[in-house]
């Protein structure tokens, strides 16, 4: 049998050093879990826009998703 990557089932955890210099942490999918359109809009608002979006998520064309319409 072929062995795939998705047949490996190994975890490398980060160090505690490594963890303890993140700038997020399992709040951050936490809150993007409550309410992803909220979450994203929010990180998009630390980004510079020429021209400032009006919907995060457009959905109109499923199955193609419009993002920061």
């Amino acid at each position: 049998m072929t062995e795939t990557t998705a047949d490996h089932r190994d975890s490398y955890p980060p160090t505690p050093e490594f963890a303890a210099a993140a700038n997020a942490d399992a709040t951050l999918y936490q809150r993007a879990a409550a309410d992803r359109e909220a979450f994203w809009a929010e990180q998009a608002g630390r980004l510079h826009w020429h021209q400032p979006f009006e919907q995060v998520l457009d959905w109109t064309a499923a199955p193609v998703a419009r993002w920061f319409v």
